[in-house]
């Protein structure tokens, strides 16, 4: 399949490019210029003046330090989760762009199906991220004006050199950097945080042709050859064909290795985040009233944060799981039928296999699902301790 980057993350990319984290290749440096603007000026000032403010303001209860604390949490390790997506900007592209080689466009038309599945998963995660984070942040940014209308509060209290409710303009120029601030991390965390799970998804793609072609080597080799006029000459065919799987694995594991190289501390950081951020949350749960505005606010964002943790958890551990059943598929091909040097190749390959492909966060956690029940675990632990406090 062509332009299957492009197929794939169409939306994801050109989200990114917007907000200052996919460089174009023209016009670089000017693209950087941009990119530290949009860095500077609405990624990190609005978590660090509300971190100001909880530091500086005096008496704040616990109902007050959670309100403001969830979204610290989550809106500050922003600040931490782009850096490599304009610092590493070339290497972010490279493991983009390093599904567009050949080896990896090298598949049948009965294979098709599992890559425009693939595909079809990727958008689909997209929209679905992208719908979750606009529901989550339109109902925290009108949070004001349905508790309080008419009244001057911010969606979340920052420390200002000046006061904002003096008259309505100042306001809501206020109110538009706070939301800016907010919102241009939020959604490009909405596309990043599927992107970084679609990659390890299309590396399962990729493992699943691979499968396919490791257990079927002799009927695909068949339906190729009319007429073999000789043993010999099919099986040295049929060598060549296992060489290629070889390659095809290899250029998964380098595929795999770049991956966890370039989103491991992007990863971990937006892990290491949602414990913080999902306990305050719940927190936030217990608070207040049920089925108000405020509580459908909260579970908007809960269920947010939790599909963003979930999407990299799940796509990590069905990386695993296949890579885990590559010996599997060798052994349920007619290895039998083949010739002893396709055997000892074949019985390379399996040796290769035996280690799966774990992508880890941070070289510390793995993705998978049990991670991810861990992270809600250490929440819940978390939130008891404050519920107590």
């Amino acid at each position: 399949m062509y332009n299957l980057v492009k197929k794939s993350f169409r939306v994801h990319l050109y989200v990114m490019r917007i907000l200052g984290h996919y460089p174009t290749r023209k016009h670089q440096t000017l693209y950087k210029i941009y990119a530290y603007f949009v860095y500077c000026v609405f990624t990190i000032p609005v978590p660090t003046l509300a971190s100001v403010y909880l530091l500086t303001e005096k008496n704040v209860d616990l109902a007050q330090l959670s309100d403001s604390a969830f979204l610290i949490c989550q809106v500050g390790c922003f600040i931490a989760k782009f850096v490599p997506f304009w610092k590493n900007s070339d290497k972010i592209r490279q493991s983009i762009y390093m599904l567009e080689e050949p080896i990896f466009s090298q598949h049948s038309p009965k294979q098709e199906t599992i890559l425009s599945e693939c595909v079809r998963i990727c958008r689909r995660n997209c929209w679905l991220n992208l719908s979750l984070v606009a529901m989550a942040f339109a109902s925290w940014s009108t949070a004001p004006f349905a508790r309080n209308m008419g009244a001057y509060n911010l969606p979340i209290k920052v420390w200002l050199p000046y006061d904002f409710t003096v008259n309505e303009k100042i306001f809501y120029l206020t109110y538009l950097f706070v939301i800016a601030g907010v919102g241009n991390g939020a959604f490009a965390s909405g596309v990043i945080d599927p992107l970084v799970a679609g990659l390890a998804y299309q590396a399962t793609a990729q493992l699943k042709i691979l499968k396919h072609n490791l257990q079927f080597l002799s009927e695909h080799l068949d339906e190729e050859i009319v007429d073999v006029t000789n043993c010999l000459n099919k099986q040295e065919l049929l060598y060549g064909r296992i060489k290629m799987c070889i390659k095809h694995h290899n250029a998964i594991l380098k595929f795999v290795y770049l991956y966890e190289d370039t989103y491991s501390a992007v990863v971990f950081t937006q892990f290491f985040a949602s414990v913080l951020v999902i306990c305050n949350a719940c927190l936030q749960l217990s608070m207040v009233q049920p089925f108000t505005y405020a509580f459908f606010a909260m579970v908007s964002f809960l269920v947010t944060m939790l599909t963003e943790i979930f999407l990299f958890s799940y796509y990590g551990t069905t990386l695993f799981e296949e890579s885990n059943t590559v010996i599997d598929a060798i052994y349920m091909g007619q290895w039998y039928d083949y010739d002893v040097k396709s055997k000892e190749a074949l019985i390379i390959l399996m040796e290769r296999c035996k280690k799966p492909m774990v992508v880890t966060a941070g070289k510390i956690l793995d993705l998978s699902l049990v991670t991810f029940t861990t992270i809600l675990r250490r929440a819940y632990s978390l939130l008891a301790v404050l519920k107590n406090y």
